[in-house]
């Protein structure tokens, strides 16, 4: 039972055994299983300090029936086997469980709303070509270009499996491997492993989808950590991914949102704002507010905040260095503008495309068609697109640039929709080049001494998988610090994801030949070769 008191300087106390700073969705997420799994026998706290609380969901797709057990079991068997593949569905999944809540087939089963429809690729010069297979196998690619880019990927996705692995932090070349890849910003990567400008421009097309940033703001290791959250950088621009579709439509987020909210509500305070974070006695941790307002004392602080949101407060020196407070208050908000353009039919249909669009010119650089809004059809009222636009500065609105994009695309139809929309998702917070290793070692402690960050909310409102993982993870956290008898293998298992990618040595070899590569062999070859006629003709004289 959380206990209140008065004290003589007119104000009041606050003491639990665990105070989460913040109601972003990965520390409600962590006080919605602490809670469940320790109930009264643990005093949790809550602190609202923005006083709002998210509506429910204003789009509602097409998704399972809750009463249909037939329909039920399928889901779940096709389920099981998607989480092998794909750590978003296994956390949205895993939540979802939780408050019973059918999640649609756009998202958590897309295999079931497949099309044989064409999807359509954009080059940068306006030219399309059209291809029945996912994006990621690149058949609009001359021969080289598609040799590369999948040769890329695979190399990604070894450097994915040596580094983030739960098995592979044993010894200090890896740690060595991870100093490498932080210091490389991916910009220089990509241009250091591809030769040809449209293999290029389809990586740094997808680092600013996955992160919202483009390449030149990004690390190696912080894209590769998006990428093992998929378990391949290979599923990122198919059309019916997961995050993609997820971020897109909103439907978890706030239906989950909505849910944790109700289940901790009994726990949440309204706090006002939060002058200084402090230690008493190597014991506690204080949360002083003005003078005269209530303070919080607690044997662990977990912090569930956006980083720009640290900025209001002030830390003593043990509980948090200053070297780390520059590296969470100096990340980058990474950031994507979606549309949605509604007609009165779906025209593109009779012209043999699906309304999945990539494109390397823009505004539009990845599109899709909206899931149906009722399983009968019978609210469908319009055919809309929706997707994410190129972000810049001076772009407030490309409304023109779009219609006019979808014109060269799918015809004059086009240009006359029924409505037209543009909005932020505040995607990810990007650490500076450098950074990320500090800030992965600082979310990943598992014995905190006063702080837990693993809820330090830096995944914004894109990926909501993200958040959902990380508040799993500080849940971990504080339960191996307070109750470590109480962890189950469940619990921990899920956490370690993935142990289930295969290691081929073999394929780790023949991931490092590229065209690149092969260039370098055959100059340094070259040069080899008449280094050693130079010197028997010399040694011959």
């Amino acid at each position: 039972m959380v206990i209140k008191y008065e004290i003589e300087d007119d104000s009041s106390h606050v003491t639990a055994d665990v105070i989460i700073l913040g109601c972003s969705l990965p520390g409600i997420v962590t006080a919605h299983k602490l809670k469940k799994k320790f109930g009264n026998t643990m005093d949790i706290v809550v602190l609202d300090l923005a006083g709002e609380k998210p509506g429910g969901s204003k789009c509602n797709v097409a998704f399972q029936g809750e009463d249909d057990e037939e329909n039920k079991e399928t889901y779940d068997e096709g389920t099981a086997k998607e989480v092998i593949d794909n750590v978003a569905r296994h956390y949205l999944n895993m939540l979802a469980k939780d408050f019973n809540i059918p999640l649609p087939d756009a998202i958590i089963a897309p295999e079931k709303v497949r099309t044989p429809l064409n999807k359509l690729f954009e080059y940068k010069n306006g030219m399309t070509a059209a291809c029945l297979r996912d994006f990621h196998d690149f058949d609009y690619l001359n021969v080289l270009e598609k040799f590369e880019l999948n040769q890329y990927q695979t190399l990604l996705d070894e450097n994915m499996k040596g580094l983030f692995q739960a098995n592979k932090f044993d010894d200090a070349s890896e740690r060595h491997r991870l100093l490498y890849y932080d210091q490389t910003t991916m910009e220089k990567h990509i241009c250091g492993a591809l030769l040809f400008p449209n293999s290029r421009d389809i990586m740094r097309t997808t680092v600013r989808l996955v992160c919202g940033a483009s390449a030149k703001t990004v690390s190696v290791l912080f894209y590769l950590h998006q990428c093992y959250r998929s378990s391949s950088s290979r599923n990122h621009l198919d059309g019916n991914n997961t995050k993609f579709r997820e971020k897109l439509l909103g439907y978890c987020r706030k239906r989950l949102a909505n849910k944790l909210q109700k289940s901790i509500a009994n726990i949440t305070h309204s706090a006002k704002t939060i002058k200084k974070i402090s230690s008493y006695a190597d014991e506690q941790v204080i949360l002083k507010t003005i003078k005269g307002d209530t303070k919080y004392v607690c044997s662990l602080l977990a912090m569930a905040l956006k980083p720009d949101e640290l900025r209001n407060f002030e830390f003593e020196a043990q509980l948090l260095t200053d070297r780390e407070i520059a590296i969470i208050r100096s990340m980058i908000k990474g950031k994507t503008k979606k549309f949605l353009v509604q007609y009165e039919e779906h025209f593109w249909r009779r012209e043999g495309y699906s309304g999945d669009i990539l494109s390397i010119k823009g505004p539009i650089i990845w599109a899709t068609e909206r899931p149906k809004i009722s399983s009968t059809d019978s609210m469908e009222r319009y055919a809309a697109l929706i997707g994410y636009l190129r972000v810049k500065d001076d772009d407030d609105n490309l409304r023109d640039g779009v219609l006019s994009q979808l014109v060269g695309l799918f015809g004059e139809e086009a240009a006359d929709p029924i409505s037209y929309k543009e909005s932020d998702i505040s995607d990810v917070y990007v650490p500076c080049c450098g950074d990320f290793i500090t800030l992965r070692r600082l979310t990943l402690r598992t014995v905190p001494k006063y702080l837990e960050w693993g809820a330090l909310d830096i995944f914004a409102d894109g990926d909501v998988a993200s958040a959902l993982e990380a508040g799993h993870v500080a849940y971990l956290h504080l339960m191996s610090y307070l109750r470590p008898q109480a962890q189950t293998y469940e619990d921990v298992s899920t956490a370690e994801w993935p142990t289930i990618i295969n290691d081929n040595p073999f394929q780790e070899w023949l991931a490092q030949l590229t065209l690149t590569t092969g260039v370098r062999l055959m100059v340094y070859t070259a040069i080899t070769y008449i280094g050693i006629r130079l010197v028997q003709s010399y040694t011959r004289k």
